[in-house]
């Protein structure tokens, strides 16, 4: 089963593929070889990098993706695999979904965010009532849960001065969307290769070049995004560099807890997505499998 992902910050680097493999050719440095069938996405982080049209068609026919960097590492576009993974049953289900199963999956979608939320704070020895009252009642207030939440978080990690905002031109909030769009695109992958049509939303809704239900789905997992730079700032030295190699690791390395047992969270994101189209066909919210963080004391 695939599970690399693959950061690229070799400026002027050349990615093609060779014999079921892929490789990396860059000045002043030995080739690089990678089994093409281990690699889920390449994150492209540097000026000048050339992607042949082996290299792609070989990415997009083993259903991984490509996530594209600016000059300061923050991701501004992705690179899929065309819409003729769409399993045809998969969207007839998806889009006949009545609205109560929606609201339904919405709601443990945000029970799944907010517990991990939680288990986040255990990790910084805090505890947030509000969204602890939130999950006893099974009844969740989006906004006023975020709000409790980023009121504890940022000051746990240093950054007092910090709110959270995709625009907010702060290192932990620059950090946050990185680890967010690579979170992003991991989720678009799995949701085409599962049938399931990414314009198409449980809760957020369709805006011009938008893939809601990418956002849908990794609500839950967005706070093991939060615990690894939460993790990540207590290191001595930081940067946007070392952060993108930072997060590109945890996110292969993380699990999550599944019942009796602990997944990978790249193989989480996938169970997660199978889960949701088999909700879609069985049209029961109970099919539907979020992740969770390991309460404090069970491990990573």
């Amino acid at each position: 089963m695939s599970y690399h992902i693959l950061h690229v910050f070799q400026h002027g680097a050349v990615l093609g593929r060779e014999r079921g493999f892929i490789t990396c050719r860059a000045q002043g440095q030995d080739d690089r070889r990678l089994p093409l069938e281990d690699v889920r996405a390449v994150v492209i982080a540097a000026r000048g990098v050339t992607l042949t049209s082996n290299f792609l068609s070989g990415l997009m026919d083993s259903d991984g993706i490509v996530l594209h960097c600016d000059e300061r590492y923050q991701p501004c576009g992705w690179t899929a695999p065309l819409a003729r993974v769409v399993d045809l049953r998969a969207f007839q289900h998806q889009t006949a979904a009545p609205r109560g199963l929606n609201r339904r999956l919405w709601q443990e979608m945000l029970r799944g965010k907010t517990l991990n939320q939680t288990r986040v704070l255990q990790r910084k020895q805090l505890r947030s009532p509000h969204l602890e009252r939130a999950l006893e009642q099974g009844e969740f207030d989006e906004a006023n849960c975020a709000r409790r939440y980023w009121q504890l978080y940022f000051p746990s990690i240093g950054w007092t001065g910090a709110r959270r905002g995709r625009k907010e031109d702060t290192a932990p909030n620059q950090m946050l969307n990185y680890g967010y769009a690579v979170l992003a695109a991991l989720c678009h992958r799995s949701l085409l290769i599962h049938g399931l049509l990414p314009q198409l939303g449980v809760h957020h809704k369709a805006r011009y070049r938008s893939d809601p239900l990418v956002y849908d789905l990794m609500e839950a997992f967005r706070p093991a995004v939060e615990l690894m730079l939460a993790e990540y700032l207590v290191e001595p030295e930081i940067s946007m560099k070392e952060w993108a190699k930072k997060a590109g690791t945890a996110l292969r390395d993380r699990r999550v807890v599944h019942g009796d047992f602990t997944l990978k969270l790249m193989d989480a994101i996938d169970a997660s997505a199978n889960s949701l189209a088999r909700a879609y066909a069985e049209r029961s919210a109970g099919r539907f499998w979020v992740p969770e963080l390991p309460a404090v004391g069970r491990g990573p």
